[in-house]
């Protein structure tokens, strides 16, 4: 029959589509294996996988961290807690955004201010939400503000969400790369989750991948 015939001339042309949209997926296989072969024969620090006596040695840049909030009161206490006292790092110093309008998350903040004296508060001019790159934007001149009030420049500057659970040397790996690059990105895993959870295990394992991905491409 036509059809059955028209349907047969569309199956290889479909089948190359997919295979071809699939190959960019080949591109993150590729660059493991290059970062291998680089790891293996490196000589060059910047190529190299540090030890703890090199993570030491290496001076600690004055560190930003930029926490862009909307409705985020349940969870930025613990995040700040986590992070603050676990950091194996000095010189840093957390900026959290957030709105007039967000009563609740500014009194958060408010409260971690008054146990930790490296978080500081940016409050938005105006009622949120808006995007977040507008919110980190007003975190940025509240960093400026700061260094003018007292006499200091930043070298590095991070962006963190509110349930980000950082690993407690990572300033330490990112400070040690920083001396060779102006951009330096660590993975992103999910955290293991109850099997009756299993969506949400799902979204978060999916997260990770397409973060770990897609952003090498």
């Amino acid at each position: 029959m036509l059809i059955d015939h028209l349907v047969a001339c569309l199956l290889l042309p479909l089948a190359l589509w997919v295979l071809l949209n699939g190959l960019d997926d080949l591109v993150v296989d590729a660059a493991a294996l290059w970062g291998h072969i680089r790891l293996r024969f490196a000589t060059h620090p910047n190529d190299c996988i540090p030890s703890e006596a090199e993570l030491d040695a290496a001076p600690h840049l004055r560190t930003a961290i930029f926490v862009a909030l909307w409705k985020e009161h349940k969870v930025i206490r613990k995040m700040i807690d986590n992070n603050v006292t676990k950091l194996r790092y000095e010189r840093v110093e957390f900026f959290i955004g957030a709105y007039p309008n967000d009563a609740p998350t500014l009194a958060a903040i408010r409260e971690a201010m008054d146990s930790y004296p490296n978080v500081h508060l940016s409050v938005c001019p105006h009622d949120g939400p808006t995007s977040k790159a507008d919110c980190l934007n007003w975190i940025y001149q509240r960093m400026l503000q700061y260094e003018e009030q007292q006499q200091v420049r930043f070298d590095m500057i991070l962006t963190h969400d509110a349930e980000d659970l950082m690993d407690p040397d990572a300033l330490r790996w990112i400070n040690y790369y920083a001396q060779w690059n102006d951009f330096v990105q660590i993975p992103v895993l999910a955290l293991p989750t109850a099997i009756r959870e299993f969506s949400h295990g799902v979204y978060c394992d999916e997260f990770a991948e397409y973060q770990f991905k897609g952003d090498r491409r």
